[in-house]
């Protein structure tokens, strides 16, 4: 993000690719940081925009994950599958999900029972979010 041939577009995808990542550590200043990068097309400089977005975007980084944050995520995440699963899939992610709140099981688990769900049901958005491989790793 910091080097030469940084684009307007290139920071729009950059961000849509990482929403999820940011909603983990901070659901404020996600919803603050969305609007920021909608108005890249209101700054003449790209170079300031760029500095501006890199320092609310490490400010925002700064907050650790919580697990009511991830929680919120897989929520989230899990009403795009809502059309394609049964009730019984829905009900049992649900309860991961829960499990993983109150922490009877780690953050993959729920994880790797949404990629299975993706690879299942493509849906080109939650293709492109890093969150899953982010968390996926720990």
């Amino acid at each position: 993000m910091c080097r030469a041939g940084v684009t307007r577009g290139g920071l729009m995808d950059f961000h849509r690719r990482y929403k999820l990542v940011l909603l983990a550590h901070s659901q404020p200043e996600y919803r603050e940081i969305g609007p920021f990068i909608a108005a890249i097309s209101n700054w003449s400089s790209l170079s300031e925009f760029t500095a501006e977005y890199r320092r609310r975007l490490l400010h925002l980084l700064s907050h650790l994950p919580t697990v009511a944050n991830h929680t919120n995520v897989l929520m989230h995440v899990q009403g795009y599958f809502r059309p394609y699963l049964s009730s019984a899939q829905r009900q049992a992610l649900a309860q991961l999900i829960e499990q993983y709140r109150l922490g009877n099981q780690p953050l993959q688990a729920p994880i790797a029972q949404i990629t299975e769900y993706l690879a299942e049901f493509p849906n080109d958005y939650l293709a492109q979010q890093r969150y899953f491989s982010f968390y996926l790793q720990d």
